[in-house]
């Protein structure tokens, strides 16, 4: 998951993905996470 991949390079490297959402890594503004936010509110429909 390309996710994953970004979220091995930064300082310190390896985070979560529940953690970068936590610490409010992701921008949710970003035009790529709106697509992730919208598969994620179909899938558990939220």
């Amino acid at each position: 998951m390309n996710i994953h991949t970004w979220l091995a390079w930064p300082n310190p490297a390896g985070r979560q993905l529940h953690n970068a959402v936590m610490e409010k890594i992701l921008n949710p503004k970003h035009p790529q996470v709106q697509i992730f936010i919208n598969w994620f509110k179909k899938l558990y429909d939220l």
